[in-house]
C-alpha cells in the first residue's frame, strides 16, 4: 500500500517538475529528469524495505528491461516526430517500445537486456537527427493541460503498479519504468512547441539512460549484506560515473576531425 500511495503521488509530481524544468531550462533538461531513475528509485527502495534484496534484484532486472523500452521509445519518437503529428508519432514509438519490451522479457537475461540497452543508447546518440532550424509553431500550454498531464500519469502508473503487484516483482519492475511520463510530456511538448523541442526532450531522456542502467545493475547484483543504504549509495555513484563516461565518449566520437588533430574549429557541436 505504501508503494502504491508513493508512486501515485510521485508520478504527477514528476510531471509537474518536468514541465517547470522544460519551460525554464529547455526540453532537454526536462527529458534528462524523466530519463533518470527518479521514478524507479523510490519504487525499488520501498521494495527492498518491504520484501528484501531478492525481490529488489528481480524488480531491478525488470527495470533494466524497462530501460531498454524507454531507450527504444526515445529513438523511434525522435526519428518519426519531424514527419508525423504527435498522435501518430506516439503510436509508432509505443509500437517500437513494445517490441523492445517483448525482446527483453523473452531473453530473460539481465546482461543481454543491459547490452541491448547500451547499444541502443550509443547508436541512437551517435546517429541522432540533426537539429532543425525550424522551431515550428509554439503555443502556450492551456490552463488545464498540466493538471491533465498529472492526472493521466497518476492513473496510468497506478494501473501499472496494480498489474505488477499481481504478476510479480520482475513484471512490476518492467511496468514501473515504462515511458508513461515521457509519453505524456513528449506529446504535449510536440503539440505546443513543435517537433524539434520534442526531439530534444527525447535526446535528454536517452542521455540519462546509461546512468539509469548502471544504477539498476548495481541494485540487481548488490550482495544482500550491503544493506539498502550502502547499495543505493553505490548505485548512485555508478549512475554518476556512467553518465560522465557516456557524455565524454559521445563528445569525443562526434568531435570534428580537425579538432581531434588539434586544429582550431570554426564551429563547436554541443554534446
Amino acid at each position: 500500500m505504501e508503494t502504491l500511495l508513493l508512486r501515485a503521488a510521485l508520478a504527477p509530481s514528476l510531471v509537474l517538475l518536468a514541465s517547470v524544468v522544460a519551460r525554464r531550462l529547455g526540453p532537454r533538461r526536462g527529458g534528462q529528469l524523466l530519463g533518470a531513475p527518479t521514478n524507479t528509485g523510490p519504487f525499488l527502495a520501498l521494495t527492498w524495505l518491504a520484501a528484501g534484496p531478492a525481490a529488489v534484484a528481480s524488480a531491478a532486472h525488470g527495470t533494466v528491461t524497462g530501460t531498454l523500452v524507454v531507450a527504444c521509445f526515445c529513438v523511434v519518437y525522435a526519428r518519426v516526430a519531424p514527419a508525423r503529428r504527435p498522435a501518430w508519432t506516439l503510436a509508432l514509438a509505443l509500437l517500437g517500445a513494445a517490441a523492445a519490451g517483448l525482446t527483453g522479457t523473452l531473453c530473460d537475461n539481465v546482461w543481454v537486456s543491459a547490452g541491448l540497452t547500451l547499444a541502443v543508447v550509443v547508436a541512437g546518440l551517435l546517429t541522432w537527427p540533426a537539429a532543425s532550424s525550424n522551431a515550428g509553431r509554439t503555443s502556450p500550454p492551456r490552463t488545464w493541460e498540466i493538471p491533465a498531464r498529472m492526472l493521466l500519469s497518476g492513473v496510468t502508473v497506478v494501473a501499472a503498479l496494480c498489474a505488477g503487484a499481481a504478476l510479480g516483482p520482475f513484471v512490476g519492475g518492467v511496468l514501473s519504468s515504462v515511458p508513461v511520463l515521457l509519453s505524456v510530456m513528449g506529446t504535449s511538448v510536440h503539440r505546443t512547441a513543435g517537433a524539434p523541442a520534442a526531439v530534444d526532450m527525447m535526446r535528454g531522456a536517452l542521455t540519462s539512460a546509461a546512468g539509469t542502467l548502471a544504477f539498476l545493475l548495481v541494485l540487481c547484483l548488490a550482495p544482500a549484506h550491503l544493506g539498502p543504504a550502502a547499495a543505493f549509495l553505490l548505485a548512485l555513484a555508478a549512475l554518476v560515473a556512467a553518465d560522465a563516461l557516456l557524455r565524454l565518449g559521445i563528445a569525443r566520437a562526434t568531435r570534428p576531425r580537425r579538432e581531434r588533430l588539434g586544429r582550431p574549429a570554426s564551429t563547436h557541436a554541443a554534446g
